[in-house]
């Protein structure tokens, strides 16, 4: 699934060809996928692109926004007959012909005259069509803790006392999205390597200091992974809009070395399983 980065990276990329353009006609192929009155963004013009956690926001005039979350499969595809831009899950279709049987939406577009798929081989992806006013009541919204990349210092306290609360599995904490959003696999397990932490301590166990710490380490990583556009590893299969896979896999510090030397000790990365999810740590470096 692709992580905070990874949409950010679809987000920059969207808006480079999509703000300014008209929609001029909505084609729906499978209706499980979309939700709300997708006809009302006929006629409509892309004024903006944003995210919120792992969800892409596609402000359109007339205060309606269209919102998608990719989930496991999704992907996006800009195609104006000269080329292509996609992002999301990796398939043939990125270089096939489309329509596909996987595509369950196309919006058509002009100026140029151009087609965006959203295209979903399991069909647990969604877009859903709102007004930009009432964004902040959607439960997709409502319920997502606070942003990582944009903490406030009474957000942090906030924060550290509710984490203090858990007795989860700390790396289970900071991948509920209520609690912190956007943050998922791939960046939780090496972040809390930055931090020092096992993911399997207790949340409750640990310092005040030490999450604080933590949550500057969330912050590195998430940012060092919109630097490197994203992560293309074996559980996320992202690749970004440029049809280039993301690279911060060249940076991973644990996540996906299993048997390789810590990067800092050279002590075997171990792999345990937490939440169903593959995790990754070192068992010198991180103490806590």
């Amino acid at each position: 699934m692709p992580e905070l980065p990874e949409i950010e990276t679809i987000k920059l990329q969207l808006g480079k060809v999509l703000v300014g353009q008209r929609i001029v006609n909505v084609i729906v192929n499978n209706n499980k996928s979309v939700r709300g009155d997708i006809g009302e963004i006929r006629g409509r013009r892309v004024i903006g692109i944003r995210r919120m956690a792992k969800v892409l926001l596609i402000d359109l005039d007339g205060d309606l926004t269209i919102a998608i979350h990719l989930k496991m499969t999704g992907q996006l595809i800009y195609d104006d007959g000269k080329g292509r831009v996609a992002g999301g899950h990796p398939t043939g279709d990125f270089a096939g012909e489309l329509p596909s049987k996987h595509t369950r939406v196309m919006i058509e577009l002009t100026s140029p005259p151009a087609t965006l798929y959203f295209n979903d081989q399991r069909k647990f992806g969604w877009m859903k069509i709102v007004e930009s006013s009432k964004l902040k009541v959607e439960s997709f919204i409502k319920d997502l803790g606070p942003e990582p990349l944009e903490l406030k210092k009474d957000e942090v306290i906030k924060l550290i006392k509710l984490i203090k609360k858990s007795k989860r599995a700390i790396k289970l904490v900071i991948m509920d999205q209520k609690i912190i959003s956007g943050v998922g696999n791939i960046y939780a397990n090496d972040a809390l390597w930055e931090a020092r932490i096992r993911p399997q301590t207790v949340a409750n166990q640990i310092s005040v200091e030490r999450l604080r710490i933590l949550l500057k380490k969330i912050h590195l990583v998430l940012r060092e992974g919109i630097k490197y556009g994203g992560a293309t590893a074996a559980d996320s299969k992202f690749v970004n809009l440029q049809g280039m896979g993301g690279h911060y896999q060249d940076h991973f510090r644990v996540y996906d070395r299993r048997g390789l030397p810590c990067l800092k000790c050279q002590t075997e990365i171990k792999k345990i399983t937490l939440g169903g999810r593959g995790t990754y740590y070192c068992s010198k470096c991180q103490i806590v």
